[in-house]
């Protein structure tokens, strides 16, 4: 196939990886309920510009969630760091006013605040941006934020000298339209800054639970890069913070025409991409593969976490009828099923209770030390933690 781009409009999309009608990974299901929306799920790249992007996206209106309670938290020990930096490197005076896009920006807001920075602004879903669902999230910001929407708000209140933007490029369907919006909202001479997942370790990995249908765009420091350029924006710095799975990748934009137009793709950064899509079979068929032997073997398997890496791990590697269940403390989610799979989410002390022999974690390597060190009996009753993810040093697929 070939589409148009959402990066530079070059109609030179390469299809990855189909992964056939996938449910939202939001829609839990109570019990009694039948699962009905869902969505193909695809990966296409761009020849062009190398940029990794879903194919004809899930829309925004079957994204959105349905449940109050459902939060995600991103990495945040770098924001001290960051913060540091970009008063460094923009000279940013005392007075100058600094804005956040969403509530995704509230905790770099304070730290800018203990700063001495008091001349703060945070954008408002309803008043700001026009969108009243209490259930909207940045599925929903992407879309409202207009060019025509951000004159208004600029009226309003005026143009930021530095706008934050966390963690909402990534979920953009037009994100050109939505980075041509966000210059209004800035001055002449002032900054956008956009944080987001770096993705090329999940790629390089063949970690397939981080393509989700949230993420419209997986940005590498050299996709980011080529984007805004092909904007017309000046992208003045791009940096990178590291964790276990995935990186925090930060784009330090000026709106003003590009310098110079970015360099194009090597074949070693189109691979990568290529790589991914080419490798999802026989990664897939390996996984079924072990969880088949250990449930011939009489053994059982229970997922720990049921959040969305673990849907797409369960739906994207057709692993329903291997798990038991998929286990998680939180009050709000228990007794309700999985999206796609159907597995019921239970309790962790189904772990020693039913004598779940393996669990598999869905968490960072961070948080799995302290899940595991907090279940030293089930360690004690030959209870056998692994990861779903490859990164992770106790990966399951090491295992298998």
């Amino acid at each position: 196939m070939s589409g148009a781009c959402i990066g530079c409009g070059t109609h030179a999309v390469e299809l990855l990886a189909d992964f056939g009608p996938q449910s939202p990974s939001n829609r839990f299901l109570r019990p009694g309920e039948v699962h009905t929306d869902a969505h193909r799920l695809a990966l296409g790249q761009c020849a062009a510009c190398a940029l990794v992007q879903l194919v004809d996206p899930m829309p925004e209106t079957m994204v959105r969630s349905r449940h109050a309670w459902i939060s995600y938290n991103e990495p945040e020990g770098h924001l001290d760091r960051l913060v540091d930096e970009l008063i460094a490197m923009t000279g940013l005076a005392a007075d100058a006013r600094v804005a956040g896009l969403s509530y995704k920006d509230d905790s770099t807001l304070a730290r800018f605040n203990r700063r001495g920075y008091a001349n703060t602004l945070r954008y408002e879903m309803a008043t700001d941006l026009g969108v009243d669902d209490p259930l909207a999230g940045l599925e929903s910001i992407q879309q409202a934020l207009t060019p025509e929407r951000a004159r208004e708000i600029a009226v309003r209140h005026g143009r930021a000298d530095l706008l934050l933007v966390r963690h909402v490029l990534e979920h953009a369907h037009a994100p050109r339209r939505f980075l041509a919006a966000l210059a209004l909202l800035v001055k002449p001479d002032g900054v956008l800054v956009f944080e987001m997942p770096e993705s090329r370790k999940f790629l390089a990995a063949r970690d397939y639970s981080f393509v989700w249908e949230e993420h419209i765009a997986y940005f590498t420091e050299a996709t980011i890069t080529r984007f805004v350029s092909a904007a017309g924006l000046d992208p003045w710095r791009v940096m990178s913070y590291p964790y276990p799975l995935e990186d925090s990748l930060v784009a330090v934009v000026r709106p003003r025409p590009a310098p110079a137009p970015a360099t194009p793709p090597g074949e070693e950064e189109l691979s990568l991409g290529r790589g991914f899509g080419g490798d999802f079979a026989g990664v897939a068929a390996r996984t079924r593969d072990a969880l088949q032997r250990l449930r011939d073997a009489g053994r059982r398997v229970a997922v720990f976490g049921a959040g969305h890496l673990a849907a797409k791990y369960l739906n994207l590697f057709g692993l329903g009828g291997l798990i038991e269940c998929v286990v998680d403390d939180n009050a709000h989610k228990l007794g309700l099923r999985m999206p796609g799979s159907g597995l019921e989410i239970r309790p962790s002390s189904v772990l020693l209770d039913d004598r779940m022999d393996v669990c598999l974690l869905s968490l960072s390597p961070e948080s799995e030390q302290k899940v595991i060190a907090a279940r030293q009996p089930y360690l004690a009753a030959g209870g056998t933690f692994r990861s779903i993810f490859r990164l992770s040093p106790i990966t399951f697929e090491a295992a298998a």
